[in-house]
């Protein structure tokens, strides 16, 4: 099965379960709710975005403050980019915590261009809850997450280790320099949440079992980051992250002093870490 076909028998099951979570029983209940301490991995998942070569984010004090404990970056960002200048546009994901497991599990990345007042598919186990409006969402990225066995560990002076290890996903989205474009002309913004739910869950289409992350949105402006609010036009500083072509990062604080110049990967989490 290609990834297209896979991708829209996903699409499928996730409308139908949106259909599902509006049956009177659900309805009644409301889906379940979540119970018990806040434990990344266990009923919730964290999402950091990098930028990747052609990418600078950007980011304002309000922005700043969307940034949550289990997060690294702000969950409100701004990315400028030139798409008629770089064919190679792309931008970094990074989902937390991935906690080791005897079942074979899949990892997804999910976004809308709209999101939802309430959610559409009941999902009692997670914290999260799935704002995002199902009719309009597609599937950025998918992956299998094999089984990890576990191994007793050694009992020491010092102490113990946890046996069931917890592990970051880390992949690279190429951008559609075709259709940035026209996320530019109409302000559009791209809402996006990771989701974790087991195979055999996923394979029946139980994705009321998925454990979610924050919601993250981006928002995209040409060449460089903005001099004022894109929707209040009010005059606003930005601390910038820039990666260029290649490969060069620039960290720069929000009155345009450059704090940090260095050569890094695409994917390095030290690019991300912008605040006031």
């Amino acid at each position: 099965m290609s990834n297209t076909t896979t991708k829209k028998a996903i699409k499928k099951a996730l409308i139908g379960a949106t259909v599902l979570a509006s049956a009177p029983a659900f309805a009644k209940s409301g889906g379940g709710s979540t119970e018990g301490k806040s434990q990344l991995g266990v009923n919730h998942l964290s999402l950091d975005l990098t930028p990747g070569r052609g990418v600078t984010a950007c980011a304002s004090d309000a922005q700043v403050a969307t940034k949550t404990g289990s997060n690294l970056t702000p969950n409100d960002l701004i990315l400028a980019v030139d798409p008629f200048a770089s064919t190679y546009i792309e931008v970094g994901f990074h989902v937390r915590d991935i906690i080791a497991s005897k079942d074979d599990h899949v990892l997804l990345l999910v976004y809308s261009p709209t999101t939802s007042p309430s959610p559409q598919i009941p999902t009692p186990k997670s914290e999260n809850k799935l704002q995002l409006d199902v009719s309009a969402l597609e599937i950025l990225a998918i992956y299998n997450l094999p089984k990890q066995a576990m191994l007793s560990q050694p009992s020491t002076r010092l102490g113990a280790a946890n046996p069931a290890p917890h592990s970051e996903v880390s992949f690279s989205v190429n951008l559609d320099t075709s259709t940035l474009p026209v996320f530019m002309q109409n302000n559009e913004k791209a809402h996006l949440q990771a989701a974790l739910l087991t195979k055999s869950a996923f394979e029946a289409g139980q994705y009321d079992r998925m454990i979610l992350s924050e919601l993250d949105t981006i928002a995209f402006v040409k060449m460089t980051c903005p001099t004022a609010d894109p929707v209040t036009n009010e005059p606003t500083e930005y601390a910038e992250v820039k990666v260029d072509d290649a490969g060069t990062m620039t960290v720069s604080d929000k009155t345009g002093h450059v704090t940090k110049t260095t050569m890094t990967g695409s994917m390095s989490m030290g690019a991300t870490v912008i605040t006031k």
